[in-house]
């Protein structure tokens, strides 16, 4: 068996490889951290039984790519492993064709029970769970932004709507709200405008 683990973030794959070892005894797991080396992948004759993919990596676009992936590989179930928690992105997924939504944030063994009903046919959403409290904004959660993250709070600090940093970074609007998901998650925030004051509070901006 062979499984796509696409994620351009080297601790989480690692963490990753080794429940899927488990998981999978015997499995073949290629980590996959940028859109060229997925695309070699998924040409390959050797095609992957499990594709596991996080929406923002280098080189793909979840909007425009995700479509052309899921042709390439009609029958392979695609799981979305992301720390997106947006109902609306979550659900633009699974239409495109994702077989599965699953949160970074959910309990190990629930990500394992996901994987494998995925594996049996299921289709499956499986959210954070319950237990996992957003963590207080503060100081320290601004530096756990990545830097994309901080291009486009600094965009919503001047106001500007998803369309609008879309032009201004030269991505889609589907990637900023997975952007805006991603760091109000971060933040402990549930709304633009808390991340907008609490990062003016600081002299973000």
């Amino acid at each position: 068996m062979k499984i796509l683990l696409v994620d351009d973030h080297p601790v989480f794959r690692n963490g990753m490889t080794t429940m899927l070892s488990n998981l999978f005894e015997g499995a073949a797991i290629v980590e996959v951290g940028d859109a060229s080396t997925l695309a070699r992948e998924v040409e390959s004759e050797d095609a992957p039984e499990l594709v596991l993919l996080d929406l923002i990596f280098p080189g793909f676009h979840a909007l425009r790519d995700f479509p052309s992936l899921r042709h390439k590989l009609p029958v392979t179930p695609i799981v979305v492993v992301s720390m997106v928690s947006e109902s609306s992105i979550i659900d633009d997924v699974m239409a495109a064709g994702a077989n599965g939504f699953v949160s970074k944030s959910a309990k190990p063994e629930d990500i394992s029970a996901a994987f494998l009903a995925i594996m049996e046919g299921d289709s499956v959403v499986l959210r954070a769970s319950q237990w996992t409290a957003s963590q207080p904004a503060g100081e320290d959660t601004l530096g756990l932004l990545t830097n994309r993250q901080i291009d486009v709070l600094r965009l919503i600090c001047k106001g500007l709507s998803n369309k609008e940093i879309a032009r201004e970074l030269d991505i889609s609007p589907f990637t900023v709200r997975i952007h805006v998901s991603a760091l109000l998650k971060t933040l402990g925030l549930s709304t633009r405008s808390a991340a907008a004051s609490f990062a003016a509070s600081r002299g973000f901006v």
